[in-house]
């Protein structure tokens, strides 16, 4: 994977970058710091994978690439947060999330995140904080950077339970395929452990395949 700078330096093929908001100067820097002090190492290089992946997805999908690094980076930021503590956080997001969020504490920290990036880093962009809210559940009406970082977050290196070939396969496509593709090798594994899927995942899931025909 290529390191925080490349990436910083791509640009959307044969486009110019467009007009960026103020909170994304220096935020990949800012929240890969706040990561690495918030997390485990295991936790820290999840969140490397998935915030590399994501900035050059959002390269290939003519997104500034620094708003698939930052959010990458900070997606995981409350993970280790106490539960109660992340609900709180989840309970004030600033955009809006399901309600199965709440009734599943692992899928509270994704909003809870969102809150302190408004909070504490002034984060404005609402592209961010849905995919930092969104990215355990998804939902079928949300924006290509929150399908990027969420199918991210899913295929990085470390998820040993995705096979290269799915990964090498991913290259190259648009948010609407990649997301697909990543939800078919999570679901599977869900699937495979018994574990809940949350119905606004089932929901994204199903309008993809429909949309795709």
């Amino acid at each position: 994977m290529r390191g925080i700078t490349a990436v910083l330096d791509l640009k959307p093929p044969g486009r110019e970058s467009g007009p960026v908001g103020p909170d994304l100067d220096g935020l990949a820097e800012r929240t890969e710091g706040a990561a690495r002090g918030a997390l485990s190492l295991k936790r820290f290089e999840h969140s490397r994978g998935c915030a590399l992946l994501a900035a050059e997805a959002c390269s290939r999908a003519g997104i500034d690439p620094r708003k698939g690094l930052a959010a990458g980076w900070a997606h995981d930021m409350a993970k280790e947060l106490p539960e109660d503590l992340q609900e709180t956080l989840a309970r004030a997001c600033p955009v809006p999330v399901p309600e199965s969020v709440f009734r599943n504490p692992v899928l509270l920290h994704g909003p809870a995140t969102a809150t302190l990036l408004a909070r504490d880093y002034g984060v404005q962009d609402r592209d961010i904080l849905e995919a930092v809210a969104l990215h355990t559940v998804g939902r079928a009406d949300m924006g290509p950077l929150a399908k990027i970082v969420w199918a991210a977050d899913k295929l990085e290196p470390g998820r040993r339970h995705v096979e290269e070939s799915v990964r090498r396969r991913c290259r190259g496509l648009a948010p609407d395929a990649l997301l697909l593709e990543a939800l078919e090798a999570t679901l599977s594994w869900l699937r495979a452990r018994g574990r809940e899927v949350a119905p606004e995942t089932l929901d994204l899931y199903n309008t993809l395949r429909n949309t795709r025909g």
